[in-house]
């Protein structure tokens, strides 16, 4: 049976408990009340509606307590606790939410408002009207173990309360207990860090680090390439309509060439207008999930060793087994049996905690001195507590193992359905990166509304490319849901 303070403070926040929370809004109250169908919801409506200033986005405390008493008073035991259990969720209402959202919000992307997720459990999140997805984004491959994790939480709010922050240049324990752990993940040499925050800040510091190493400002770049959104990692991204508004289009330090074009590399490396080469193994945002040639990053790496350049592989969406063929690859460069001079790696880096990194071999690294970059947030306590558990659990719970059988239960039934269906075009990726061709891009958003009907969240996409990144920890059962979803959909649009 619910405790009457339980309920009383899923209205009322108690901060010494719930810091994080504020007293309930009136709309949230109202929204959840019909979300259960409550039998005397109307009721409980209008009464309060005679107390309270319901125009106001946050009950005060004495108006909360009316609220409280009144729910209190009309309804049962039962609705009391699945009440209180979506108000601790979340105390705010959906339409404030996107209000203040769209008020407030910088238009740097485009709001995505279809649905607000509150909760996850493995590759399933919850939205703020109790509607269950299978997430097929995870956060462009941020949460690789899932929506939600006890262990890291534990782990961060053990670090809070001890030492919330350092500087970069630190000595501090929790980076030390990473350190310990994480070399037999990489790739063998690659073991100098610099810790960032972000993708882009880890591919504008590989950059930095490279020029410094090459004596050389020239950088090769692929066509179809995506590295960000910061000043030096969209500099490098192909696609010019995120480079032009910032006049980082014409950049003659720069130079694109066709992806798999290891010739056009050499000639720019020959010229000596370029000495460091930067690349996604497997192309993913701008591209629609587009594997290089199995030869390509071994003459790149030939090229670099020839003219004593520098080869940067961006990992940041790749990295942590996302792309894996066989146990303990890590990496895409374990994939492709390539060892990068430099590799960014990030995203499930922290299991959603933001976390980057910037990984070198010794030599590089010495190119580097004392003032020549800094971070006041990178490598701090609460990210490498973060990554460490996270690294430790991939391993423990050998998801490159689960990658493998997952990735081919998918494509099996991609193509069953496309046997069933001829909608579906080509098939690619590697791993759990993975993608198939619908006829348009406006098919392919019709299939996103759709399939969302059906209980599975897909947001990503690339003109007429459907892309896939669940968590790395799917199970076999969720991709069945996942299979029939798509066949459903498919049969609708």
């Amino acid at each position: 049976m619910i405790q009457k303070n339980e309920f009383f403070e899923s209205i009322v926040n108690n901060r010494q408990k719930h810091p994080e929370r504020l007293n309930a809004s009136f709309n949230r109250i109202e929204e959840v009340l019909q979300i259960l169908s409550i039998v005397k919801a109307d009721e409980i409506i209008e009464k309060c509606k005679t107390e309270i200033d319901h125009s106001r986005n946050q009950l005060t405390d004495n108006e909360g307590v009316y609220v409280y008493k009144t729910i209190n008073s009309l309804c049962t035991e039962k609705e009391l606790k699945r009440i209180a259990e979506l108000l601790f969720l979340s105390e705010i209402s959906t339409k404030e939410a996107i209000s203040l959202h769209e008020e407030y919000k910088i238009p740097v992307s485009h709001l995505e408002k279809d649905i607000i997720p509150i909760s996850g459990d493995g590759a399933w999140i919850t939205d703020n009207v109790n509607r269950r997805f299978l997430d097929m984004d995870s956060n462009y491959s941020a949460t690789n173990l899932g929506m939600s994790n006890r262990e890291i939480a534990l782990g961060i709010y053990n670090q809070a309360i001890q030492l919330i922050s350092m500087k970069e240049d630190r000595v501090h324990i929790p980076r030390t207990r990473f350190l310990k752990n994480i070399h037999e993940m990489l790739p063998d040499g690659l073991t100098q860090f610099y810790w960032q925050n972000s993708g882009g800040e880890a591919v504008d510091k590989a950059l930095k680090i490279a020029k410094a190493y090459t004596k050389n400002a020239g950088v090769v770049a692929m066509k179809g390439g995506f590295h960000g959104r910061t000043h030096g990692a969209v500099s490098v991204t192909y696609e010019e309509k995120y480079r032009k508004p910032f006049f980082l289009h014409n950049q003659d330090w720069v130079h694109f060439v066709e992806f798999n074009d290891a010739e056009a590399v050499k000639n720019l490396f020959e010229k000596n207008k370029a000495k460091t080469v930067i690349l996604e193994l497997v192309q993913g945002e701008e591209a629609g999930i587009r594997p290089a040639e199995r030869e390509f990053p071994k003459k790149l790496r030939d090229i670099c060793d020839q003219y004593n350049g520098v080869m940067i592989v961006d990992e940041i969406q790749t990295g942590f087994g996302r792309t894996a063929e066989k146990e303990n690859q890590w990496f895409a460069s374990m994939v492709y049996d390539v060892i990068p001079d430099i590799m960014t790696i990030g995203k499930s880096f922290g299991g959603g905690y933001p976390v980057t990194a910037v990984v070198t071999n010794k030599q590089v690294s010495n190119a580097m001195k004392p003032g020549y970059d800094g971070s006041t947030f990178g490598g701090n306590p609460m990210a490498m507590v973060a990554a460490m558990i996270a690294t430790r659990q991939m391993r423990e719970k050998n998801i490159t193992k689960n990658v493998i059988e997952r990735s081919q239960q998918i494509i099996n039934g991609l193509k069953r359905i496309r046997d069933e269906n001829n909608s579906i075009g080509e098939i690619r990726g590697l791993g759990l990166m993975l993608s198939f061709q619908l006829s348009s891009p406006e098919k392919v958003a019709e299939f996103q509304k759709e399939i969302a009907r059906n209980g599975v969240k897909t947001s990503l996409s690339t003109r007429e490319w459907v892309r896939f990144l669940p968590p790395l920890i799917i199970s076999k059962t969720d991709v069945d849901f996942l299979l029939k979803a798509i066949a459903q959909t498919l049969q609708i649009i």
